[in-house]
């Protein structure tokens, strides 16, 4: 029994978990504007280990679940299966567990420096930040400027996206770093971040998916555009709210996703039309120059 045909719909909603809730809502609409849904229940208990304090960061995204005002593309029956393509998170004393580990514990070494406060900048995880975000690569301020088309291609998209990360996330049920290791992280955990699974990471599911779609609708600036998706990711490592192994899952989960997207007419058509409003409004919003070159500087590598 598969997850596209076998699950009904009360625990499709315990699947859903938290973390990845945000991510669609904070993507479609205003809170405003949206319903609340029922908050799902944490999948494990909290951990003895009480979360570190914030090392000059803001508050983490507040993780709530809201309804969202747009359905996806696929659909549950359309969904590729996670079980299939995403292996599960490292075993515990094994080689990619150590390097998890061993990256978590090097990566506090650049707390309150540029890098640090990049990634604590990537916690946003909203329409207009992750658009911001992509300004400098993209070659133009989408988040500044009116793109229907556009917001409706990422939008749905995310809508896919958001059962996808929630039904792995509640099977594997992985601790968050610093719930396990020491450390400072770059944003104060609330407990909904506490309480959410840490594999795959939905920010980095997020980011990548943006990534690939915005690539797709304008490829000139494919190279950059992907530069900074690769980043956005890897800013929850720096940040220590996951580790490395928890965004190369959300990047494989975003990437299937993407690969299904093509399957249906309706993206394709969106994708289109978002193609031709980006290109329209080249040139109408840039991102200021100095900014850039800063930003450019922490992308060169992953930290």
């Amino acid at each position: 029994m598969t997850l596209r045909t076998g699950v009904d719909a009360s625990l499709r909603l315990l699947a859903t978990t938290a973390a990845s809730a945000l991510i669609v809502a904070a993507l479609v609409a205003s809170a405003d504007a949206q319903q609340s849904a029922p908050r799902p229940q944490p999948s494990r208990a909290a951990p003895a280990k009480p979360p570190p304090a914030a090392s000059g960061g803001a508050p983490a995204t507040s993780e709530v679940s809201r309804r969202p005002l747009l359905g996806g593309y696929l659909g549950e029956q359309r969904l590729p299966d996670y079980r299939v393509f995403l292996p599960p998170p490292p075993a515990a004393g094994s080689p990619l567990a150590a390097a998890d580990a061993a990256i978590f514990d090097e990566t506090r070494k650049l707390e309150n420096g540029p890098r640090w406060q990049l990634a604590a900048n990537d916690d946003r995880i909203n329409l207009k930040a992750l658009l911001e975000d992509f300004g400098c690569s993209a070659g133009v301020d989408l988040s500044s400027v009116d793109a229907p088309a556009l917001t409706r291609v990422l939008v749905r998209s995310s809508a896919d996206l958001f059962p996808l990360i929630g039904a792995a996330k509640d099977a594997y049920k992985r601790l968050r770093p610093f719930l396990e290791r020491e450390g400072p992280i770059c944003v104060m955990p609330s407990d909904e971040l506490t309480a959410s699974p840490s594999y795959p990471s939905g920010h980095s599911a997020t980011g990548w998916l943006y990534a690939l779609l915005l690539a797709e609708i304008d490829p000139s600036q494919a190279d950059a555009i992907v530069q900074r998706g690769r980043a956005y990711g890897e800013s929850r490592v720096v940040c220590g709210v996951h580790y490395y192994s928890d965004i190369e899952g959300g990047r494989m989960t975003a990437s299937a996703l993407v690969a299904a997207l093509h399957g249906a007419p309706e993206f394709e058509t969106d994708i289109a039309s978002a193609r031709a409003e980006v290109f329209s409004l080249r040139g109408k919003a840039q991102r200021a120059a100095a900014a850039c070159e800063s930003e450019k500087a922490n992308l060169a590598t992953p930290w």
